[in-house]
């Protein structure tokens, strides 16, 4: 949920802001699916992606001193560090990609799908699950929690976690973040890095994220058009080619779909409301949906739309090419690591042949 995908969903959440009440943890966002083929080159944990923490004769040549360094955020906040930033909170998803990344552990998370994230595979696996929790709703995490572990910095979303700057003031600085490019994905991991005195890392996880791009797109034919949809119910959405997800398959597949008014887009996400009719203009080869679901019992979204009789017009679904993939990795992740995961399998699903 970056900018425009933020305020389209946020309706949605507002029956789990309700249930949230009195420092309840809101319910694990559904992960609604587990796309085919999903068997990843991305490791099962940091430690097996062998970017963990330094053993302690590593460490032993980290005595310099850490030098000050001053960071601006997406909201353009200057932010200033004195010392190496060593607890992270995270009530992002991002966060959680990052610190992976980076061989850390968040001091604490939230919950909904940061939490769901967390214990993915390729990211924490179980481990994600004995993190300290940070209660509250996506919106509005408690304070309460983040202040009790004492967090040098907590990463949020820009546009959803403004508000905590005034709530944490004193007790903890926030970094907003909120990348609309791989290319923004890949500084934000760098300034994290320099934060944390793991820049060796970001740059480790940056060549490598961009090194199976450029294999990506050195085996790809590129001659399949494909879409990223999202949404809850058939009021959907589209990720245009200048959305997140979209700039990195405009890379490796065709990728036709701009946004032409950019009254739709007031937030520069490249997320846009769409229609099937408009899908079946361009009529994309393969189909990646990300489904959110907030209650339970909500079907996919791709169930959702094949009973309108345009769904069944389109060549991605006669050629059963329609993947409902995990929408809070390609979705809400945004990280290196998970735009690593979108790239495994979004190649794997378009090219099985290549790949």
């Amino acid at each position: 949920m970056n900018g425009k995908r933020m305020t389209w969903i946020m309706l949605l959440l507002a029956a789990l802001l309700v249930m949230s009440a009195c420092g309840k943890t809101v319910e694990k966002t559904a992960d609604n699916s587990s796309s085919p083929g999903s068997s990843m080159n991305a490791s099962s944990s940091p430690a097996a992606d062998g970017s963990t923490g330094s053993t302690e004769s590593q460490l032993k040549p980290e005595a310099k001193e850490f030098e000050p360094i001053t960071v601006s955020d997406a909201t353009g906040a200057k932010l200033e560090f004195t010392k190496k930033v060593e607890k992270v909170a995270c009530v992002v998803s991002l966060c959680v990609d990052i610190l992976a990344e980076l061989g850390l552990e968040p001091v604490a998370i939230g919950e909904s799908g940061v939490r769901t994230i967390a214990t993915q595979q390729e990211f924490y696996g179980s481990k994600g699950e004995a993190f300290a929790s940070i209660g509250g709703s996506f919106f509005e995490p408690s304070l309460e929690d983040i202040v009790s572990v004492k967090p040098d910095l907590v990463i949020g979303l820009k546009s959803a976690h403004d508000g905590l700057r005034d709530g944490l003031k004193g007790a903890a600085p926030i970094y907003l973040a909120n990348p609309k490019s791989y290319t923004e994905s890949v500084e934000v991991l760098e300034t994290i890095g320099k934060l944390t005195g793991r820049s060796a890392e970001a740059e480790a996880a940056k060549h490598k994220f961009l090194d199976k791009l450029a294999q990506a797109k050195e085996k790809s034919p590129k001659d399949k058009k494909a879409l990223i949809m999202f949404g809850s119910d058939v009021n959907f959405a589209i990720v245009a080619d200048t959305g997140l997800g979209g700039t990195l398959l405009k890379e490796v597949t065709l990728y036709p779909w701009k946004v032409t008014d950019p009254s739709t887009d007031p937030y520069g996400d490249g997320g846009i409301q769409y229609s099937l009719e408009k899908v079946l203009e361009e009529n994309p080869d393969v189909l990646f949906v990300e489904s959110y679901s907030y209650s339970p019992g909500t079907k996919p979204l791709s169930e959702q739309l094949a009973a309108s009789p345009l769904w069944s017009k389109l060549k991605a679904v006669q050629n059963k090419q329609v993947y409902e993939v995990r929408s809070p990795i390609w979705g809400d992740g945004r990280g290196t690591r998970s735009l690593g995961v979108m790239l495994d399998e979004s190649m794997k699903l378009t090219y099985p042949d290549k790949f």
